[in-house]
């Protein structure tokens, strides 16, 4: 079985937000209808999975809910980050606890741990990802960060900090000069920038100045569907250039309008980047346990189901290794050129 790296599930905010619309259960437990779990894990061949920290709180705010809905095109609750220091630690506890109740997983230090996972079908990696800098009062933070296990960041969630704008900005300034100073920071401690959720401007910025590999973890292709959550031709270059992949996610609304996706429509956007940008760009970033009700793709409605998605892959057109790129080897190379 090839092995998966997923870039991004939200598993503390799955424990945090009460099941986040899923059914609550011990995370060993094969639980119909929850998108990913340890048994899924393992019979989908997912040997490592970007765990996210996501410190924002859902509130009620209609204005918040209408820029989302332009994002979504779907009506989701308002997001603050009131208390997101607190919302860190506990979710750092959440991970460590995990792992300490549950032989199966682990927490990635560095690449060597990486290396390890990918090589165990009975292990399953986490490899700790805060989603979104707002816990950080300032860039040198994140080496405290790192300390507690840290090794990916995004910039900015829908919402503009002090770091960058995010997705759903109306005033696109891009990345702040403590952003820069995040970024610089980043790549030095060895720490891998996320600029998913992140705004057009912002994302340019980060790319230009990034000396190592960037992800996007999770999210699609504004070809496809002209939202500011998706990403555009002019960003998809810079990240080629940078050596940087996307990880494309499943979040229904960002696939297909007016209808809900198939895992057909996910294909015809991993194919476009394969015709447009060659192999070296494409990975996976599910954004299972974090959908909070948006429809997953029909045929890829959980993460065992990525087996569905690597055989359509190569129905489609696309070669063995290509697919193996696609699972794993874009992902990694990303990995080892920020942690070693």
């Amino acid at each position: 079985m090839v092995p998966v790296v997923d870039l991004h599930e939200d598993i503390s905010t799955y424990f945090m937000l009460h099941g986040g619309g899923y059914r609550l259960a011990d995370f060993s437990l094969d639980v119909d209808g929850r998108d990913a779990d340890i048994p899924k894990y393992l019979r989908g061949g997912v040997r490592l999975v970007f765990a996210s920290i996501f410190t924002g709180l859902e509130t009620f705010d209609p204005s918040i809910s209408k820029t989302y809905y332009e994002l979504y095109n779907v009506w989701v609750p308002g997001i603050t980050f009131r208390g997101s220091e607190s919302a860190l630690l506990e979710q750092l506890r959440i991970y460590y606890r995990l792992v300490e109740h549950h032989g199966e997983l682990r927490i990635m230090a560095g690449y060597a741990d990486v290396e390890k996972v990918l090589g165990d079908s009975s292990r399953v990696g986490l490899l700790l990802h805060l989603e979104g800098a707002e816990p950080l009062s300032d860039p040198y933070d994140l080496k405290i960060l790192y300390m507690l296990g840290v090794r990916s960041i995004g910039i900015t969630w829908n919402h503009c900090n002090k770091y960058g704008c995010g997705a759903s900005s109306r005033k696109d300034y891009g990345l702040t000069d403590e952003g820069e100073e995040l970024v610089r920071t980043a790549n030095k401690l060895g720490v891998i920038v996320d600029i998913a959720h992140a705004s057009r401007r912002t994302a340019l910025d980060a790319l230009a100045i990034a000396r190592k590999p960037v992800l996007i973890s999770h999210a699609n292709l504004r070809r496809f569907i002209d939202t500011p959550r998706n990403v555009d031709d002019e960003v998809l270059e810079a990240l080629s250039k940078n050596g940087g992949v996307i990880g494309l996610s499943c979040i229904g609304p960002l696939i297909a309008r007016g209808r809900q996706a198939t895992l057909e429509d996910l294909v015809d956007q991993y194919l476009h980047l394969h015709q447009t940008y060659g192999s070296h760009i494409a990975a996976i970033g599910t954004d299972f346990l974090g959908l909070l009700g948006l429809p997953a793709p029909r045929g890829f409605e959980s993460i065992d189901k990525v087996v569905n998605l690597l055989a359509k892959l190569k129905e489609r057109g696309l070669g063995d290794r290509d697919v193996e790129r696609i699972a794993y080897e874009n992902a990694l190379r990303v990995i080892k050129a920020n942690l070693e």
